[in-house]
């Protein structure tokens, strides 16, 4: 391995770690997905590794796990109140298309497919982490932050802002 994948392993195990802990519903779901689909990862790339060496062609089993980490990212930001989930299933989405540019276009050096597929990796953590943090500032300022679209009261859905919310109801 080299020094940057040390690094970024670093950064990975810290940002996942930190969204499982310290976050809502949503950041836990996903920290929790991108550690399995990172696990996942290093056990298919060397139990499917192709004969021609790393990235030479298609790696089927990263595909995989970044096709099922898309599904698992997508659903969360179908059914959550937050933003940055469906940021996150764009990056997973545009880091997908590296896969398919390999069998479309075999002449693709290893080098650049590995690039194209593994640079999303670092925005996600820093959009984790981001995350995470501002479930925080939301806790500590309403003390409560509500996770999934089902869970919003009837008042937000008729037009109060989460500030109206925060305060007790009118006595009439």
């Amino acid at each position: 391995m080299h020094l940057h994948q040390y690094i970024f392993a670093v950064f990975w195990l810290t940002s996942c770690g930190y969204a499982t802990v310290r976050g809502g519903a949503p950041e836990r779901i996903a920290g929790a997905a991108q550690l399995a689909a990172g696990l996942f990862t290093i056990i298919l790339s060397f139990a499917l590794r192709p004969t021609a060496g790393a990235y030479a062609s298609m790696e089927v089993g990263v595909a995989l796990t970044d096709m099922a980490l898309f599904g698992i990212i997508t659903a969360v930001a179908l059914n959550s109140t937050r933003f940055w989930p469906i940021v996150q299933a764009s990056m997973i989405g545009c880091g997908m298309f590296g896969h398919l540019a390999k069998p479309l276009g075999p002449d693709i050096l290893p080098k650049a497919y590995y690039a194209t597929v593994a640079i999303w990796a670092y925005p996600q953590i820093i959009l984790l982490v981001a995350a995470t943090w501002r479930h925080r500032v939301r806790l500590a300022r309403y003390g409560i932050d509500y996770a999934w679209v089902r869970d919003l009261p009837q008042r937000y859905r008729n037009g109060w802002s989460i500030d109206e919310l925060a305060r007790p109801l009118p006595h009439n």
